[in-house]
């Protein structure tokens, strides 16, 4: 084995996750659940309803950054997010930063240790690390473990990593040393005690995120401390651990079967003939089963085989109290919540997706204390023939009112710039050939197409909010005007700068705007009644920022030449003076409130 190595203590920046992981510890002590009338085969359907509105904290990343994978930790209020090559934890609700990392490998797959401080990550070029969250700092890396696979054990020790070698290693999560060697290729789960695995001897060609059993051979169920297979066990479903120590698996002839791993014995839990089943859930009480088979989330009565079908749906989960169940239902598109206590469900729209673009499954997890529900799903953030039209998203759910309150958002253009309109109701941003208004209170975000072939580099709303100016990389400056409804209609383009243009500013009247250029000048265009541009020249490099007084007779201006300018404007003209030059690049500047 190789020595473990160490990292010194890492920074705190800002920084988000394709799978989607979900560490979950053992539910509390404490009289089970009990369900009533409601979920039986005979209740009528709930009615599904709406939450009200209310706006949510919404992110976006760097340039080309998105939420590729998600995990929460089984003991804290925390959200790992991972990106193409960052690592950010979360604290919930506060959204404090706990822990920021980026490496030069993507990141493939993360899960927490049993403990729920520990996050272990592995890189796309086979580097397996571990960060402490509380202390902020990467505990080891080994460059030696290519694969796929994480599964902590209960067994805060321990910690089950898939080998590209056809081993599976348990590792101690805390120091990165290796404890033992396990038969099989990919670790699916170990039982509540920590003594046995059941791993996948093969995975389906073709390297499939999330990875897949293949069906050609059995699962094997291995004894941690010795390494031993104990018996294979016949599953197109991974193992659903219950309190009597049986695992209950899902056939390929549509069967649920109880199997006692000492004896072998098994039990028919639930039966229907032709149907394929993909996934297996339990309650908390053990008598309930939440079975999912060709698309339809249902649940099982294991002491009668009574059905209760809730509809198409996929993804399913439980939360840690087994109170309630959420799907992602896809025609239409929305997240169905279950409280199986009353049998109430909630049904929240989502954005649709084209159904011909090719999308991996969503991904639901709740956090430890039920309260909130990660969903990744992939949507639309580009019209075809985009080269990657839809782009992963992670939306944080309150589960408590159903309704989202964090979103994480790729973002698949630069942001150059961003402005508030006057009243505060609105945020604009340039988004490559568009500009999209983020009204605050409303849940629609409209973009403004620019009509050109350049992006957006620089935007501003007049004082009086009826103007809306932006600055392209081909010189142009496209002017909206904000008609009586409140919608934005085009109304004219100026063409007159000879480069980009990094900044476009109202006088305090709105009468005039003044727009900075890599051209190397200042330019004063005329509102009302419009007219030719006034060309301010003196800068011997590119102009970075414009800014005027605020009584609107004086401008300012800086770029890469390090020169501070001043302009004002006097009978017949404009006059100039270098207030400063400094040896390095100027790109910002602004005047005090009182002008002086």
């Amino acid at each position: 084995m190789r020595e473990v190595g160490r990292r010194r203590p890492m920074g705190v920046a800002l920084a988000l996750l394709v799978g989607l992981t979900f560490c979950q510890r053992a539910p509390e002590a404490g009289p089970p659940p009990t369900f009533p009338s409601p979920l039986l085969p005979t209740a009528p359907p709930p009615v599904p309803t709406e939450p009200p509105f209310q706006p949510a904290l919404r992110l976006q990343w760097g340039f080309r950054d998105a939420p590729l994978q998600a995990v929460w930790s089984p003991r804290r209020p925390w959200l790992a997010l991972a990106s193409l090559n960052r690592l950010y934890v979360y604290h919930f609700p506060s959204l404090r930063l706990l822990l920021f990392a980026a490496e030069e490998g993507g990141f493939r797959e993360l899960a927490f240790a049993a403990n729920g401080e520990t996050l272990i990550g592995r890189l796309e070029n086979g580097t397996l690390k571990a960060w402490d969250v509380p202390s902020r700092r990467e505990r080891w890396f080994r460059s030696d473990m290519p694969g796929v696979g994480l599964v902590p054990s209960p067994d805060p020790r321990r910690f089950a990593v898939g080998h590209a070698d056809g081993s599976i290693r348990l590792l101690d999560p805390i120091t990165g040393r290796e404890h033992q060697r396990l038969p099989g290729r990919f670790p699916l789960s170990f039982s509540p005690d920590g003594a046995l695995l059941v791993v996948c001897p093969t995975l389906e060609e073709g390297d499939p995120l999330p990875p897949r059993c293949s069906p050609a051979e059995a699962l094997r169920v291995v004894e941690a401390a010795t390494g031993r297979v104990r018996r294979p066990l016949t599953s197109v479903t991974p193992p659903l651990w219950t309190a009597d120590g049986r695992s209950l698996v899902g056939r390929a002839d549509g069967t649920v079967g109880a199997v006692d791993l000492s004896t072998g014995e098994e039990t028919i839990v639930w039966r229907r003939p032709g149907v394929r089943i993909q996934g297996l859930l339990g309650l908390p009480d053990g008598r309930w089963l939440v079975v999912q088979y060709d698309g339809v989330v249902a649940l099982v009565d294991r002491r009668t085989g009574a059905t209760r079908e809730f509809g198409k749906g996929e993804s399913a989960t439980l939360s840690p109290d087994g109170a309630t169940l959420a799907w992602v239902e896809e025609a239409p598109p929305a997240l169905a919540l279950m409280d199986l206590r009353t049998g109430a469900a909630r049904r929240v729209a989502l954005n649709p997706v084209n159904p011909a673009l090719r999308r991996p499954s969503p991904r639901l997890a709740f956090s430890s204390d039920g309260r909130w529900l990660a969903v990744q799903r992939w949507e639309e953030w580009a019209r075809p023939p985009a080269v990657d039209p839809i782009a992963p998203v992670v939306r944080i759910w309150d589960v408590v009112v159903g309704a989202e309150r964090y979103g994480f958002f790729p973002r698949l253009a630069p942001v150059w710039d961003l402005a508030f309109s006057p009243d505060g109701m609105a945020l604009a941003a340039p988004e490559g050939r568009s500009v999209r208004l983020r009204a605050l209170q409303a849940r629609t975000v409209p973009l403004l197409p620019l009509r050109g072939i350049a992006d957006g580099l620089a935007l501003a709303f007049s004082a009086d909010g009826r103007w809306l100016a932006v600055g392209l990389a081909d010189g142009s400056i496209h002017l909206y005007r904000r008609g009586p409804e409140g919608e934005w209609m085009a109304d004219r383009i100026w063409i007159g700068h000879a480069g980009p243009v990094r900044r476009v500013v109202f006088s305090p009247d709105g009468r005039r705007l003044a727009s900075a250029s890599w051209d190397r000048t200042v330019r004063v265009w005329e509102i009302v009644p419009g007219g030719e541009p006034l060309r301010l020249e003196g800068h011997t490099a590119e102009v970075w920022d414009v800014a005027f007084s605020p009584d609107g007779r004086m401008l300012v201006s800086v770029g890469g030449d390090g020169a501070v300018r001043l302009w004002w404007e006097r009978a017949g003209g404009w006059s100039e003076q270098r207030l400063a030059a400094y040896p390095t690049p100027a790109y910002r500047v602004a005047f005090s409130p009182d002008g002086r």
